[in-house]
């Protein structure tokens, strides 16, 4: 097959292989003049342009900034129909009845069309692996036309055994009816601890891959803490007690069932007793701060999440919480709340594809197919492209990229 090389003022090689990204360590992955060759999707070499003009012939010159796919490591597609059509402001359980409320409302032939857009939008938006979290593996069709990787966490909710029971049984019939396509695969999770027994929390985590939202608002602390609080006065206005298990926060009651291979979303409100557990357990925590914004107005403590080490990524959650599935606008975002934060070690949590289960998505690493995208300039090339790129991302118009090669989970080298 012919090498197609492809040269730039910028490439990009995206984060190392594990999670977390040291300080200094994204901002020495970026090569000037630089230059990637494609053999069909596979990365050959991703160089120095000289360099891979040497042995590769001479690169077709792109004024852009060359760099790897992106990962949206959560969202909801199956709800996408219902963009706009959840105030937030009032705090996490306001946000979900008013959710609750559009789902049963909404007219059900919207749904499919809205899936089918998002998964166009996301490609749109440079990306190629998801952390996609489903009830139904609706969107498991969409993602895969979409030539998407990564995984789809199937939820299971209930705060009696019997509901448990039924949704768990759900689930596994859902499941076994589901043709999963290579690079995507499907993980049994629970939702929250304050919306799944104690022990099916548990009993989820232990079994591998799975997602949990922590910590997504104070009233998680209150119910986790004292049984009380907005969640507390939900469960008792349909007949029910709260059963959150009984810890100082929903951090705490999950902490100990927490390791590599899960995903932490939200993770906004926590103390430093927190951080410090999550940081032990090795999971990756997945921001996606524009939704938590629209909910309560909060943002998690970036900065205490990095000085702790702890593995991180970006999601954008659903539409019904946030405009768009673009994870350069979450950083964006991110980025104007923290300043001296670097945008390289920033856009590290955008290619962490190994936290869905895509370890060959985030990285020009040769022998394997990451998706490489193309983002093109308008006049001199930036002085920091990471800087351009979080700009890019916070722009009123999205950025517009170009696609050079898919994401091939089934070619991906022996290094991925």
């Amino acid at each position: 097959m012919t090498v197609r090389v492809v040269a730039a003022p910028w490439v990009l090689l995206g984060a190392p292989p594990r999670a977390p990204v040291r300080p200094g360590e994204a901002e020495g992955r970026a090569i000037p003049d630089g230059a990637v060759a494609l053999e069909g999707d596979r990365v050959v070499a991703a160089a120095p342009r000289a360099e891979v003009e040497s042995r590769h012939g001479r690169a077709e010159a792109l004024d852009a900034i060359l760099l790897p796919a992106l990962v949206n490591a959560h969202l909801h597609l199956e709800v996408s129909h219902l963009a706009g059509r959840v105030p937030g402001g009032e705090g996490l359980v306001p946000w979900i009845q008013g959710f609750m409320a559009s789902r049963a409302a909404a007219p059900p032939e919207e749904i499919a069309p809205a899936m089918a857009a998002g998964a166009r939008e996301l490609v749109e938006a440079g990306v190629a692996a998801v952390g996609e979290v489903t009830n139904t593996l609706a969107s498991l069709a969409p993602l895969a036309e979409a030539g998407l990787a990564g995984t789809l966490f199937l939820e299971v909710m209930g705060l009696t055994p019997e509901r448990y029971g039924r949704t768990l049984a759900d689930a596994r019939q859902a499941l076994a009816a589901a043709t999963v396509p290579p690079g995507l695969r499907v993980a049994l999770s629970p939702h929250a601890v304050y919306s799944t027994l104690p022990e099916a929390v548990a009993a989820l985590l232990a079994s591998g891959p799975a997602s949990i939202h922590l910590a997504e608002d104070p009233a998680e602390r209150e119910v986790t803490s004292r049984g009380e609080g907005p969640f507390a006065l939900l469960a008792r206005s349909v007949g029910s007690e709260p059963r959150a298990p009984r810890a100082r926060s929903a951090i705490a009651a999950a902490a100990a069932h927490l390791r590599p291979g899960h995903l932490a979303v939200h993770c906004v409100d926590l103390d430093p007793e927190d951080v410090s557990a999550l940081a032990r357990s090795g999971a990756t925590v997945v921001l996606c701060p524009r939704s938590n914004l629209h909910i309560g107005g909060r943002l998690p403590p970036l900065t205490a999440l990095l000085e702790a080490g702890v593995p991180l990524a970006v999601g954008t959650d659903s539409r019904a919480s946030t405009p768009s599935l673009a994870p350069l606008a979450e950083l964006a975002v991110l980025h104007e709340a923290f300043p001296r934060v670097p945008a390289a070690r920033l856009l590290s949590l955008a290619w962490n594809g190994e936290s869905v289960g895509a370890p060959h998505v985030g990285r020009l690493a040769p022998g394997s197919a990451p998706g490489v995208l193309a983002l093109p300039l308008d006049g001199a090339p930036p002085a920091d492209p990471f800087e351009h790129l979080l700009s890019a991302g916070g722009a009123a118009s999205p950025p517009r990229f170009t696609w050079l090669s898919r994401q091939r989970p089934s070619i991906q080298g022996a290094r991925a």
